[in-house]
Parts: C-alpha cells; sequence; structure tokens
C-alpha cells in the first residue's frame, strides 16, 4: 500500500513538472543549424524530382556537404557513411535514393534535436551536449544521494525519491546511472538523484542511501536520444573513446561509464534526451 502512495505520488509531482516551463535547451551549433536547413530544403527538392537518377545524384551531394560539415558529430557521420555503402550495393536507383533519403531524414531529426528539461539542474552544471557530439567538458562539485542497485528492477528510483520527499530536496535534473558491462549488456550499478545545491542537506550515510560530494571533473560527454539500451550504449562508448583518443589533450579514462538521464517515463521515448559520460584525467607526471 505505502508504495502504491508512493508511485501515485510521483506521478502527481512529475505530470505538475511536464507543465512547468524549463529550457528547451537550443544548442548554439550554428554550423549544424545552418547545416539542417540546407539539408530540409535539399530533401524537399529532391522530393519534386521524378527522374530516380537525378534525384540519387542531388541525395548524394547533399549526403557528401552534410559529412563535410558536421564532422564532429559521430552519429551523423556513421548513419550517412552507412547509408552511402548500403545505397552503393543496391541495383537499384530508386532504393538507392530511398536508402539515402531515409538517412538523411534521421540526420535532420538529429540535427534539430532540442532536449527539454522536465526539471532544474544543479547550479552551475553545463548545458547538455548535443546529440551525436562528444564534448570534453568540467562538471563543477555537486552534491548527490546515491543508492547502489538492489536488484530490485526500478526500486532504486522510488528509495531516492522517497529521500527527496522525506527531506524536501526538489527534483533536479539529471539523474545520474552508473552502469556496468557483461557480456555485452550495460545494467545500472547505482542510481543517483542530484541536489541543485551544495549547501541543501546533510553528507553522510542515510540508510541505504549516502549523500556526498563529487569533485570537479572533467568528461567526454555525448548527447543522445531515445532509449539507453545496451547498444545505444555501447556506441555512445565506442564514439567517446573515439574523441578521446583524438584529443590534443592526453586523457585517461578515469571512472565507469555514466548514463544522465533527463527526462521522466511520461516523456515519449522518442523525445527523450540523456547523455553518457566518461570521466577524465590527465596523466600524472
Amino acid at each position: 500500500m505505502k508504495r502504491l502512495l508512493g508511485f501515485l505520488y510521483l506521478c502527481i509531482f512529475m505530470l505538475i513538472h511536464m507543465f512547468v516551463s524549463y529550457p528547451t535547451y537550443a544548442f548554439e551549433n550554428q554550423t549544424q543549424t545552418l547545416e539542417a536547413a540546407n539539408l530540409r530544403n535539399a530533401i524537399d527538392e529532391a522530393n519534386k524530382i521524378k527522374d530516380p537518377k537525378q534525384r540519387l545524384d542531388l541525395l548524394k551531394a547533399a549526403s557528401d556537404k552534410t559529412l563535410a560539415s558536421c564532422k564532429e558529430n559521430f552519429m551523423v557521420r556513421d548513419i550517412l557513411s552507412k547509408a552511402a555503402q548500403t545505397s552503393s550495393k543496391l541495383q537499384d536507383v530508386t532504393k538507392q535514393a530511398d536508402t539515402l533519403r531515409a538517412a538523411l531524414l534521421e540526420t535532420l531529426v538529429i540535427l534539430t534535436f532540442k532536449p527539454k528539461v522536465e526539471a532544474p539542474v544543479p547550479a552551475g552544471f553545463p548545458a547538455p551536449s548535443p546529440v551525436g557530439v562528444v564534448e570534453i567538458k568540467k562538471l563543477p562539485v555537486y552534491r548527490m544521494a546515491k543508492v547502489a542497485n538492489s536488484g530490485l528492477g526500478g526500486n532504486n528510483f522510488f528509495t531516492l525519491f522517497n529521500h527527496i520527499k522525506k527531506n524536501k530536496i526538489e527534483m533536479t535534473a539529471p539523474v545520474e546511472m552508473t552502469m556496468a558491462e557483461k557480456n555485452g549488456k550495460y545494467t545500472e550499478s547505482s542510481m543517483a538523484f542530484l541536489y541543485q545545491e551544495t549547501t541543501l542537506g546533510k553528507v553522510g550515510p542515510q540508510g541505504n542511501i549516502a549523500v556526498l560530494d563529487t569533485k570537479e571533473c572533467m568528461v567526454a560527454s555525448i548527447g543522445m536520444r531515445g532509449s539507453p539500451s545496451s547498444e545505444n550504449i555501447e556506441s555512445a562508448r565506442r564514439w567517446l573513446i573515439e574523441k578521446i583518443k583524438s584529443a590534443p589533450e592526453a586523457y585517461e579514462i578515469a571512472g565507469e561509464l555514466k548514463v544522465m538521464g533527463y527526462n521522466s517515463p511520461f516523456m515519449p521515448e522518442k523525445l527523450r534526451y540523456y547523455e553518457v559520460q566518461l570521466p577524465l584525467k590527465l596523466p600524472t607526471k
């Protein structure tokens, strides 16, 4: 009965937050914004062309241009590169054009995606990373309530929700989930709710919850949309490592992979946004 009441309270809480106006992040990436407009125009023009060969040529040119302009977007790069390879193996020109068009439409969604933040973020937190783009950024010191995975499914969320409700701590975004990998599958090893200010609450154990302050740190972070499935998390991890290896600074991975979730279960999956992060450090001299 207590769990049911907690769930109803959570539903009401989340529904209230859905109607509160928090910022929708419009990434200040002028290259991607311009390329999205150009891409939309190219797709519209291709839709008007009846000749399959001419339509294919226009879509190929649009794909090549987008690849050249969005070199920092790993997701776009992989989608368009894969589509180009698949298209080149097809014999039918119309199917080739359709394959490229589908990939370009998917790319357009990525370039124009704007995360909707449903709760306030902790003080000093950087803006979310654009979808598909890896950023090296600094996270400030923040306070969090953390609980290790109990193996009881969504129990961690309710445990933390009851904690902030009891202590009159406002819900924030993101929710931090530390991930463990085994045989290609990622599972949550711990979950944490972040406090909006480090002055709230008290540091220390509270039952099976640990309230602690983090240290300022650097992370490699990539924006993702949709479901944080094992497949998507692994793709993100691969892109993060590629970026870390190519960075001018000789960064080393300094901790476990994390998923930072910004949306509630009430948000439609196609609109959900999360980041995948790896903590970094510079090698000791």
